[in-house]
């Protein structure tokens, strides 16, 4: 009984983790930002793999490093290239989007900010993972996706003159 009672209290400080897998549904109809969706996902279930650890290597923590980089650039990059393409199209959702963007970003800045006086401990990464896979769950399937009714068939991912 000890034993399912220490591996109950382990699980609950460190929950199972489940990775998250690109579906249609994840579908904007613009090849650009939805492969920009993929490797938002690839890269947090890469965070995911490492978790669990509690004794990083200097591979480790470079690679946490530059995770939190990219998710600053991504913010940057990606968002200004979706705002841009929602508001072309006419998407209903550009206003909602362009302020759960500003949100995001200043998560990102407030996350850094963290990072740099406590440095990266993996209490501070799993709530980087919570947040962005949250973000991916929540922002992405609930708004990016209601820009895919807005582009035109003929420009939606798949057709031959694709969206941007």
């Amino acid at each position: 009984m000890r034993r399912a009672r220490a591996g109950a209290e382990a699980e609950a400080r460190n929950p199972p983790l489940i990775m998250i897998l690109w579906t249609k549904q994840f579908e904007t109809g613009s090849a650009k930002l939805d492969q920009q969706h993929r490797l938002l996902i690839d890269n947090i279930n890469l965070l995911e793999e490492q978790l669990n650890i509690t004794n990083p290597t200097m591979a480790e923590l470079d690679f946490w490093v530059h995770l939190v980089d990219y998710l600053e650039a991504y913010a940057n990059i990606h968002f200004r290239a979706e705002e841009k393409c929602m508001e072309s199209h006419r998407c209903p959702a550009h206003a909602v989007n362009q302020q759960e963007h500003e949100r995001f970003r200043g998560f990102i800045r407030n996350y850094k900010k963290l990072c740099e006086l406590e440095g990266f401990k993996v209490e501070l990464l799993r709530n980087l993972h919570e947040v962005i896979r949250s973000w991916i769950e929540q922002h992405i399937l609930k708004v990016d996706t209601q820009l895919r009714s807005c582009i035109p068939p003929s420009l939606r991912s798949g057709s031959s003159a694709v969206a941007e």
